[in-house]
């Protein structure tokens, strides 16, 4: 049962990866910034940073997701195993319809439906639902939309002229000066010594900072050519990215604290295990969901896609922080539609009804799925 747990925890970071790899890149790819094999590379990398990274400050989301809102610690190792089943149960099929939704949302429905059947109504601390959870990711859409809509005017003016200029990588050849080398018997240069005295060439690379136009004209080898605010968008999703690591690796390793298993094992190594799972999700399957939120929803330019993913980037960081359980995906997709209902005075309403329907659904059926799981092992 332990490795049935461990290969379930494995298989909920995969589709946690799948479906929220997006959130940090898709501004990336809406915005044309760059490719989605490309965004999706640099996701996965940020966000496995993070993971790493989070080792050292959630532990108090760590203490949430595994008791924190249970009247007693539950020994039996067929609760996390409900747990992850009821998570991973509605998160795959998100997942595979390209619906954007919670991890965050999926277990905690999943703690309280197995709570219900495992301890009966007295087993979940309600209060603590609620002050711990509930409220935190009740208000973070709503700020996270609101804060796009107020800091976009005052992006947009601070950043109004970046995209007159932008950042060239460059690889040139440089000539390196000769040395005389004399021959001491012959007092003339020997063959190997012409040899030395030829001119040669080395590669440099240096980063050169130019007006856009002056920019598309350099001829060079292997130049990259971003504009700064491309630069700076690229820069905030791997911070949104690398925040969303931090915040979502501790409720999943959560799943195997108290395990038996688990006796010798420190926290390096259950974060590593986990970053190892939604990085394989990010490869593999992460495309449906970044399609959903960098095409359906709304368009937007390079500085449209820097602020969105720099609200949610400092709001999911700071709840790390303060150890509060923010879900990454309702931060992103809110910011999104604020962007988008603030620059273009519109956004696709049916995308977002169907993303909203998935969200509030989402805690349900997964405390149901996970309910169900729990009364199965009772009989069995």
């Amino acid at each position: 049962m332990e490795f049935f747990l461990f290969a379930l925890v494995f298989i909920l970071a995969y589709v946690n990866g799948a479906n929220d790899i997006s959130k940090g890149i898709a501004t990336l790819v809406g915005g044309k910034v760059i490719r989605a094999s490309s965004a999706i590379l640099w996701g996965t990398l940020t966000t496995t940073i993070g993971a790493m990274v989070g080792v050292a400050i959630t532990g108090g989301l760590i203490k949430t997701f595994s008791s924190g809102i249970l009247s007693h610690p539950v020994a039996a190792i067929t609760f996390p195993i409900a747990v992850a089943i009821g998570a991973i149960g509605w998160i795959f099929f998100a997942t595979k319809t390209g619906l954007p939704v919670s991890t965050t949302h999926a277990l905690t429905g999943a703690i309280v439906g197995s709570a219900l059947a495992q301890l009966g109504v007295s087993g979940v601390v309600w209060a603590a639902l609620l002050k711990k959870i509930a409220l935190p990711l009740a208000l973070s859409p709503v700020i996270s939309f609101f804060a796009a809509w107020l800091i976009f005017p005052l992006i947009r003016r601070a950043l109004s002229g970046v995209n007159n200029y932008c950042l060239c990588l460059e690889v040139q050849q440089t000539q390196i000066v000769p040395i005389a080398i004399v021959s001491p018997s012959l007092n003339l240069l020997s063959e190997q010594a012409a040899a030395a005295n030829a001119i040669a060439t080395q590669p440099t690379i240096q980063l050169v900072a130019d007006k856009v136009e002056n920019c598309e004209q350099t001829v060079s080898l292997s130049a990259v050519k971003f504009r700064v605010a491309d630069s700076l968008h690229l820069l905030t999703s791997g911070l949104t990215s690398f925040a969303r690591g931090m915040n979502d690796t501790p409720k999943i390793a959560a799943l195997l604290v108290g395990a038996s298993l688990l006796g010798s094992t420190n926290t390096v190594t259950l974060f590593a295990f986990v970053a190892i799972g939604m990085a394989a999700g990010s490869l593999l399957g992460g495309r449906k969901v970044l399609d959903t939120l960098s095409e359906k929803i709304t368009a937007m330019d390079g500085i449209e896609g820097f602020t969105a993913n720099f609200g949610a980037s400092t709001l999911v960081t700071a709840a790390t922080f303060l150890g509060f359980p923010l879900s990454t995906t309702h931060v992103t997709t809110s910011a999104i539609v604020g962007i988008g209902v603030r620059s273009r005075g519109c956004a696709n309403w049916k995308v977002v009804r169907d993303i909203l329907l998935a969200w509030l659904v989402t805690l349900p059926t997964a405390a149901i799925i996970a309910f169900l799981a729990s009364l199965i092992f009772k009989i069995i």
